[in-house]
């Protein structure tokens, strides 16, 4: 299969001679090619289901060059299968919504994946826009959460606007957001925190300390609620989150020549973590210490 979807890219990206669309237009058997290897049959004398599982391993991009080949190439890239299945494997969102999308009866899936795709660079220059164009497509509802899942689970949004949406737009939409994260039996609160940041960098969105302390106060709620086990309230993480930023700061900084010790922190941070072991603290210390700070 490989060797034929090679041969398909490459058709699909040169001039067609006239004797190649009589030939693929009138399928015969396997001819020899000039170095004596039996080339490949017609993509259209190949049985429908076997020409679409060929099709499927192609881009949205690659299908629609196939598709300028030959015209039954074209009708074949239009199939509704090939398109849907895009659609499901590049926004993951579709798999939330196939139902709503399924009742809807789409007159091409092709359609509802360019519109998916404009949406994502609409919102790229204006996030209020982008949403708004699914919503006036009855992709998206006006619901937080049905906003949530879009932004959660679409990784081609750019993080500059996902943050300028979700902090500064719909602060609603941020905490239904944040709900959708899993942090269940994960016990290494620097590594939780460290990953959740990296969607929402500080630098690169310029975030200032107001849109921090709600990232780590959201962020807190949750971890708490995932973790009871562990028997941190959300307060308690709240302060120990500060702490790491704190302590980040305190390492990377080129002015700061006398670094805090292990001892130094475990004192300041306990003073506002009441019940929360010295030991567990050091492993606090050690993570940020090792690995890096938890803000990128």
């Amino acid at each position: 299969m490989g060797a034929v979807l090679a041969i398909l890219s490459s058709q699909a990206l040169r001039p067609v001679e006239q004797e190649e669309v009589e030939t693929a237009a009138n399928p015969v058997s396997n001819s020899k090619l000039e170095n004596g290897e039996v080339s490949p049959p017609p993509l259209t004398a190949l049985p429908q289901e076997v020409a679409i599982k060929i099709l499927s391993n192609l881009t949205a991009t690659e299908l629609c060059l196939a598709g300028c080949v030959i015209q039954p190439w074209s009708d074949m890239t239009e199939d509704d299968i090939l398109w849907f299945n895009l659609v499901k494997s590049e926004w993951k969102y579709a798999k939330h919504i196939q139902d709503r999308i399924l009742e809807q009866s789409w007159a091409s899936f092709k359609k509802l994946y360019l519109i998916m795709d404009e949406a994502q660079l609409i919102f790229a220059v204006n996030p209020l826009k982008g949403i708004e164009y699914l919503q006036d497509h009855r992709i998206l509802s006006k619901e937080a959460s049905d906003i949530a899942h879009y932004l959660h689970k679409t990784e081609k949004l750019r993080k500059e606007e996902l943050c300028t949406y979700l902090l500064q737009h719909r602060p609603d939409v941020l905490e239904d957001y944040v709900k959708l994260e899993d942090y269940s039996n994960q016990s290494v609160l620097p590594n939780v925190l460290r990953n959740f940041l990296t969607k929402f960098p500080a630098r690169q969105c310029n975030l200032d300390k107001e849109q921090i302390g709600m990232l780590l106060i959201k962020f807190s709620l949750r971890y708490s609620e995932c973790n009871p086990q562990i028997g941190l309230s959300q307060d308690i993480v709240y302060n120990i989150c500060c702490s790491l930023m704190l302590l980040g700061y305190d390492f990377t900084h080129p002015l700061i020549k006398n670094k805090m010790s292990k001892r130094e922190f475990i004192r300041n941070t306990r003073e506002v973590t009441p019940g929360v072991s010295n030991d567990y603290l050091g492993h606090m210390y050690d993570n940020i210490y090792l690995i890096g700070p938890v803000v990128r």
